[in-house]
């Protein structure tokens, strides 16, 4: 039977912060799921952790292989196939879904082939305390905007695998799917992103809200396991409080207005009122697309450039333990 939603969850390490996020999935408000994660050469004791809690909700589904030259792109496509989800969506191990992600995804994938939402990065807890700033910084791009679609194309990722989604139709329509991401190419959620992009350049679609959270490994790295299974364990009680999700709304309201209000309202040296500040923001964010020919046309030839000019042949096929 086909399900509503088919969530591939990548992890790899001894990670046991990473139930935060599959229970962030779980936490839905759309129920009928599937739930893959795609274990990259985890250790024995992180299969039998995912495989309890496969045992306490039959959504869940672990598969398991060896470790891959990066991070088991191969894997990914070989589940998608797998599973029957109308729309793909992706979480990584040691980020958070808001309860609402994958309605907000579901509805855009109703009138498009690939959708995401805003990146938004929640600062170290220090500085949290420190500065009362939630978010250490939130991209606030849309990728029908021009410039934001040629600077992808140069390697400049705007979203990680959390916050983007697509189709099932969209993905078997395209000349290649998830694959080892050569190492001269950009990362490896980008290096997918961009298929997409050249291959449906008018069907892509930016959410402008933030419906999950990122946790960068890089300022996290001298982190002991504990401590992430802290700090996520903790963001995620806190999502399921409607006040904090509201809260995280204000936070995005306020970035926007610092960040979009045309030079012009503060000339003055002061706010402009709040409706003037929201008009600013509206002709900002729902300009005309005025790229949207240039798309189409370097669509097909960048798509082309990404893959070096020839498609290259599909990864064999892997197994998978039950």
């Amino acid at each position: 039977m086909e399900a509503r939603a088919t969530v591939i969850v990548p992890t790899f390490g001894q990670a046991f912060f990473a139930q935060w996020a599959v229970k962030s999935v779980q936490n839905q408000r759309i129920k009928d799921i599937e739930i893959c994660i795609i274990c990259d050469g985890s250790p024995e004791s992180m299969v039998t952790f995912f495989k309890k809690m496969a045992q306490e909700d039959p959504r869940i589904k672990v598969f398991t292989f060896p470790k891959s030259p990066r991070t088991g792109e191969p894997y990914r496509d070989f589940v998608i196939k797998q599973t029957t989800g109308k729309i793909i969506c992706y979480c990584s191990h040691d980020d958070l879904w808001l309860p609402n992600h994958l309605q907000e995804i579901e509805e855009a994938l109703k009138t498009c082939r690939f959708a995401h939402s805003l990146h938004a990065v929640v600062n170290l807890p220090e500085k949290v305390r420190a500065e009362q700033r939630l978010f250490d910084g939130i991209y606030l791009k849309n990728i029908k905007d021009h410039n934001t679609y040629k600077n992808m194309f140069r390697g400049i990722n705007f979203f990680g695998l959390t916050f983007g989604a697509h189709t099932r139709d969209s993905y078997f329509k395209l000349e290649e799917g998830w694959v080892t991401t050569p190492r001269e190419k950009a990362t490896t959620d980008l290096y997918m992103w961009c298929k997409f992009l050249a291959a449906f350049p008018d069907e892509c679609k930016t959410i402008m809200k933030i419906t999950a959270l990122s946790f960068p490994y890089k300022p996290r790295k001298e982190w002991p396991e504990q401590q992430r299974d802290d700090e996520l364990k903790y963001y995620f009680e806190r999502i399921q409080d409607p006040d904090f999700v509201k809260t995280i709304s204000k936070y995005l309201l306020r970035f926007k207005i610092k960040k979009f209000i045309p030079k012009r309202l503060k000339r003055y040296g002061r706010w402009p009122p709040l409706h003037l500040a929201l008009q600013a923001i509206g002709r900002t964010m729902n300009r005309p697309d005025r790229g949207r020919r240039k798309r189409n046309e370097e669509g097909t030839r960048r798509g082309l450039e990404w893959k070096g000019g020839e498609s290259r042949k599909s990864e064999p096929s892997v197994s998978t333990k039950p």
